[in-house]
């Protein structure tokens, strides 16, 4: 829809400038400063036009990741994506809550990022762990119907206090 208003945009600024330029007279010794006037005029109008629509479609897009990320952060404080401890495995209660995202991601076509933690004293294990619980996250969400290619995944080992290293979280990232 942008892309038709911004086109049309441009035709009718194009018309505008053909029909000011017809209206000077060549055989006149005076400059066509109405033409020069009338053309900037446009231009600065369509330029606030074509702002205004990019910053209407900014907003949409904005309120649309909102809405998506609003719908998953619901269906995760309700029931978490967890795993079993010290595995990659989904818990038992974790498929309501894939459903859940996969349903919200699949009204939308924002991409989200799968961040999963583990911990271990062994920096590498836990690194490698909360790397394969992000990935059977996103693959859970493929199983569901969502592209793949929208989902990145990342891993973090030994998280800071305050974060569940048997759960993982969902973000939308800007399209």
């Amino acid at each position: 829809m942008m892309r038709k208003t911004l086109v049309s945009g441009i035709a009718v600024a194009a018309l505008a400038v053909v029909g000011a330029a017809g209206c000077t007279d060549d055989s006149s010794d005076q400059a066509p400063i109405a033409t020069t006037t009338t053309s900037a005029s446009m231009s600065d109008r369509m330029e606030g036009a074509m702002s205004s629509v990019q910053a209407t479609a900014s907003s949409a897009v904005n309120t649309a990741r909102e809405a998506t990320q609003n719908a998953i952060n619901s269906a995760i404080s309700a029931v978490p994506i967890g795993f079993e401890s010290g595995s990659a495995e989904l818990n038992a209660v974790s498929g309501v809550t894939i459903n859940a995202v996969a349903a919200a991601l699949k009204a939308s076509d924002n991409k989200v990022e799968i961040t999963a933690y583990a911990a271990n004293s062994d920096e590498a294990a836990a690194e490698a762990l909360a790397e394969q619980r992000a990935n059977a996250v996103a693959d859970a969400l493929a199983a569901q119907g969502v592209d793949k290619g929208r989902i990145s995944v990342k891993g973090t080992a030994n998280p800071g206090e305050g974060v569940n290293v048997d759960q993982a979280d969902i973000t939308v990232e800007g399209n």
